[in-house]
């Protein structure tokens, strides 16, 4: 019989949520580092040659991570489903009990005209990230930081530069002060949301044993199983990885990624994962559809 530890040596269990509220957590860091760099560059009124990196190019990359990061969990459904339950919360339909859980759909419910609807939130996430142009930047970049894994030379070095500036300016030019708002704005709802869509008393309700199988069955996505919506979610955590460490590397020249640095090895796996988790064409966010999620009885 094996030996029995004591409490405070035991391991908890991981959390299937934990990598998504770490990554959300990583927004919201962002996005104050962000406030904090905009007052630096406006206060800051220093004359660059037209196109070089500044203060406040690097202070609207910081606002464009989380924002990507946003889009893909919009692209899962994950605030469609919020303001679904909602809806379906305040209308009677879902009698069993929620606990703590209740309050919390309530208070989300009555701040629903002050939150950016669907169509506004898409048109901000279409405007930056516009395609196809966006993906093949991040691509190229990508493949640049994954290229330095197998060892960097010059020339790797200044394709990854090459590629950062361009990925760089294409974001700063489209990420405004109207851009920057709306991630402040999306990624507080997000983290509301994330507060009852994860309960499992919720989730009891609608018959899904996790908060993928929920989006799913809640169909704001066309085609999206759980899997499919979970590697969605993925892709968006290594998207804000790799483009927070643009923002903080927008302006150095011939940069360099370290494989036995922990911190850099982190930023080659978002890469790879990144390039890796490529969306189906199957799945795609489904307009004027209005979901009928089961309801346990």
């Amino acid at each position: 019989m094996g030996r029995v530890l004591p409490p405070r040596f035991r391991t908890r269990p991981r959390s299937e949520h934990a990598p998504l509220l770490q990554a959300l957590a990583v927004s919201l860091s962002a996005l104050a580092r962000h406030t904090y760099a905009l007052s630096l560059a406006e206060l800051g009124d220093i004359d660059l040659p037209p196109g070089a990196p500044n203060a406040l190019d690097r202070a609207q990359l910081q606002a464009a991570a989380p924002l990507y990061f946003a889009s893909e969990l919009e692209a899962a459904g994950l605030l469609p489903t919020a303001e679904l339950v909602a809806g379906l919360f305040a209308s009677g339909a879902i009698t069993q009990p929620l606990g703590p859980a209740a309050q919390q759909i309530n208070a989300f419910w009555r701040g629903r005209r002050e939150r950016l609807d669907v169509n506004e939130r898409n048109a901000i996430f279409l405007r930056v990230f516009e395609a196809p142009h966006f993906e093949r930047l991040m691509s190229a970049y990508c493949e640049a930081i994954v290229a330095q894994a197998d060892g960097a030379d010059m020339r790797e070095g200044v394709t990854l530069e090459t590629c950062g500036q361009a990925l760089g300016e294409f974001l700063a030019q489209r990420t405004d002060p109207m851009a920057s708002m709306a991630a402040h704005d999306i990624v507080e709802n997000i983290n509301d949301a994330l507060k009852f869509l994860r309960d499992r008393l919720l989730l009891v309700a609608f018959g899904a044993n996790s908060l993928w199988s929920l989006l799913a069955v809640a169909g704001a996505v066309q085609g999206g199983s759980a899997g499919l919506i979970q590697n969605r979610v993925d892709r968006g955590r290594a998207g804000q990885t790799v483009l927070l460490w643009l923002a903080g590397h927008y302006e150095v020249m011939l940069p360099q990624l370290d494989p036995s640095r922990a911190d850099h090895i982190e930023v080659i796996s978002a890469a790879q994962r990144w390039l890796s988790a490529r969306p189906t064409a199957a799945m795609t966010p489904s307009a004027g559809v209005t979901p009928a999620l089961p309801i346990a009885v």
